[in-house]
């Protein structure tokens, strides 16, 4: 057994500690055609699809965000069967910026 495989999952206990509406702090880590995928806490990412990138419609992530740079998100949705997390750039209050 590997030494990772006895160290809890991050996403697991992630997930125990959130609620939806909650707003993280993160770094965009990845662009891709349907959204921006970004880091809000070790070992855990969640996407921010097109649609919840601004009010008004965007084709592309690049029209938004940079690899790289800080955002905050808001959780939208914890999927943990599928191990997939939701998250919202327009979701989030003005006053948590």
């Amino acid at each position: 057994m590997s030494l990772k495989a006895m160290q809890p999952d991050p996403f697991q206990l992630f997930a125990d500690s959130v609620r939806e509406g909650r707003v993280f702090h993160g770094r965009v880590t990845k662009l891709v055609p349907f959204g921006v995928f970004v880091e809000v806490a070790d070992g855990v990412e969640g996407l921010v699809h097109l649609r919840e990138l601004t009010e008004a419609p965007v084709k592309a992530p690049e029209e938004v965000a940079r690899v790289g740079e800080a955002l905050s998100v808001a959780v939208i949705e914890v999927d943990r069967e599928r191990r997939r997390l939701a998250l919202s750039l327009r979701q989030v209050p003005p006053d948590s910026w």
